[in-house]
């Protein structure tokens, strides 16, 4: 049985401590990894065997739990603004749906919504904006603006946090919606079955990718 060498091993330990997206992290270990076997090869040069040369390179890259620190901020940042992309697309996406599959449906109605309904579809119409930007404002922190503004990996533990209060704030504020609608209790109007699905599937399945996406952001961080 083949025993991995020096920078097999720290490389392999170095992959075990990160929590990433998983090309950003390869990306990092395949860095790693060629800048230890250029030192290697440099130790070669000035006479080292093989082995000794890995070893010196490792001594010289520094401790795992010297290094992992910064790497993680790195993948952190990734996840954060993965997040961020991801929540506000999918916001956008389902008030797009909903708006679209609402005034399908209310062709057939004859209700005027009371003044709470109003008040309650106008929050999560605003709640809507306010996410989208500040989902932007997010992955530009955490993308470009991480070079002028110090965010860090309590930056991405907030952005996950938000996340998954988003999908809550969202999915109790539809269910009340709906609940509350004049079609609840009565099946589809005639006509918007298709579409009915199509915002069925987008409802359920939206919430569930960013809440996945928001605890890898915890995760991450």
């Amino acid at each position: 049985m083949l025993t991995a060498g020096p920078i097999d091993a720290y490389v392999a330990s170095l992959r075990g401590a990160l929590r990433g997206p998983r090309a950003a992290k390869a990306d990092l270990v395949t860095e790693a990894r060629d800048g230890l076997a250029d030192a290697a090869q440099r130790y070669e040069a000035d006479g080292l065997d093989r082995l000794d040369a890995e070893r010196a390179a490792v001594e010289e890259f520094g401790p795992v739990a010297a290094l992992a620190p910064e790497y993680q901020r790195e993948l952190a940042l990734a996840q954060g603004r993965r997040t961020a992309i991801i929540v506000g697309a999918a916001v956008a996406l389902q008030a797009l749906v909903s708006e679209v599959a609402w005034r399908r449906a209310a062709v057939a109605w004859s209700w005027e919504p009371g003044r709470a309904y109003l008040i309650l579809a106008r929050t999560v119409d605003y709640a809507t904006y306010a996410v989208v930007v500040g989902a932007l404002l997010a992955a530009l922190a955490c993308g470009i603006g991480s070079r002028y503004v110090d965010v860090g990996r309590r930056f991405v533990r907030a952005t996950g946090i938000a996340a998954i209060a988003t999908v809550a704030f969202f999915v109790a504020g539809g269910v009340l919606l709906s609940v509350f609608s004049p079609t609840w209790g009565h099946g589809n109007t005639g006509g918007a079955t298709d579409l009915s699905l199509a915002a069925s599937a987008i409802t359920f399945t939206l919430p569930a990718v960013m809440t996945f996406s928001g605890l890898r952001c915890v995760r991450a961080s």
